[in-house]
């Protein structure tokens, strides 16, 4: 097998570095669609109360 492959699958170093990598991809998608999630509860809110809602 090639070199690199043992190193990242073999090994327990590969392994946290295949995890970590996960985990920052998920977080990178993650917290935009969470703000976004958010800001559309917040215009929501805002709506029902008649307030005026920030046009961007």
């Amino acid at each position: 097998m090639h070199p690199v492959l043992v190193e990242i699958i073999a090994r327990p170093v590969g392994w946290m570095l295949i995890a970590g990598t996960l985990i920052m991809i998920g977080i990178g998608i993650g917290v935009p669609l969470f703000i976004r999630h958010r800001e559309r509860l917040e215009a929501d809110e805002a709506r029902r109360r008649g307030e005026p809602t920030p046009n961007r």
